[in-house]
């Protein structure tokens, strides 16, 4: 999610060049998840994805942030040995105009 900028000293070890990937949405798409390795190194696509549709099938207003807080406590409990950060983005369109 971040890369080392202005840091010379660890330039040999660390990329500021970031890994972009650009991918189609569709009218279908219900949520973006943004996580670290901390997250992807210990629970699976499938898996987030499942926790993310758990959370907004119950219909709360802060399915998001329920969802980001869910997986974190996953990641910690398959005892992720990297730091851990998750945020979860409601994609869904709404009518509201």
């Amino acid at each position: 999610m971040s890369r080392s900028i202005g840091d010379a000293y660890l330039k040999p070890y660390v990329s500021a060049v970031p890994e972009v990937t650009v991918t189609d949405r569709s009218d279908g798409d219900e949520c973006l998840i943004l996580a670290s390795d901390g997250l992807w190194d210990v629970v699976s696509n499938e898996a987030a994805c499942e926790v993310a549709q758990a959370c907004l099938r119950r219909g709360r207003q802060r399915w998001c942030a329920e969802a980001a807080a869910l997986l974190t406590k996953l990641a910690l409990a398959r005892r992720s040995s990297d730091n851990i950060s998750v945020v979860v983005v409601d994609l869904r369109r709404t009518n509201t105009l």
